[in-house]
């Protein structure tokens, strides 16, 4: 039986195939297109949270000038060890020793360090940042009528210097929180005087302003 013999066209001219891969590419192009146009807000709202560590307003310029202004004063005033401060990824730290603010075992302010603290307020009071105020001690015990422990006495401390922020210098409370660490939060060894001294003090955290939704 005689087989069937085909012929074939002409082949496709050169320009054919490059004409091909540009209208590839053009529809590549519309899918990317189509596939950005649904990204939205929300969908970046809930990448970020999965982040270990959401992203922050650069404040940086603001709160290393609030630290110069402050460390400036404390030269001034001779306070320099008992004013120490430092900038880290939660904001600016204020860190105020027992010795410059209260008498041992107590949580009443004491006078003299009103002036200091009035220096803080008026540095931070315009600013939008929210702070924390921690209290800390060293790890002697304490056992009074009023402090049974330290937790106590740190939270007792750390709430005066919050009330003399909002009711003395007119700070809003809502950007304003207070905590007690007691002894669990040390800065130096409980085995020396010179460590324990460094231990009892109380920290104005001056909060990194983060974005909303975040």
């Amino acid at each position: 039986m005689k087989k069937k013999q085909f012929k074939l066209g002409k082949p496709a001219p050169p320009w054919m195939l490059t004409y091909s891969d540009m209208i590839t590419q053009v529809l590549i192009f519309f899918v990317l297109l189509f596939t950005l146009s649904d990204i939205n807000i929300v969908k970046f709202s809930q990448y970020f949270k999965k982040m270990k560590k959401p992203p922050v307003v650069l404040d940086e310029q603001q709160l290393r000038r609030v630290m110069l202004e402050l460390a400036e004063y404390a030269k001034q005033k001779g306070l320099e060890e008992l004013i120490r401060m430092e900038i880290d990824e939660t904001g600016l730290k204020i860190s105020l020793t027992e010795s410059l603010m209260f008498r041992s075992g107590q949580a009443k302010i004491l006078p003299e360090a009103l002036p200091v603290m009035e220096v803080i307020a008026d540095k931070v009071k315009n600013l939008s940042n929210e702070i924390m105020i921690e209290g800390h001690t060293d790890n002697i015990p304490i056992s009074t009528e009023k402090f049974p422990s330290n937790w106590e006495l740190s939270v007792a401390r750390a709430v005066n210097v919050l009330k003399y922020l909002v009711e003395s210098k007119g700070l809003d409370p809502s950007r304003v929180s207070a905590s007690g660490y007691g002894e669990y939060r040390p800065v130096a060894s409980n085995e020396t005087q010179e460590g324990r001294a460094q231990n009892r003090r109380v920290v104005l955290v001056v909060l990194r302003t983060r974005l909303k939704g975040f």
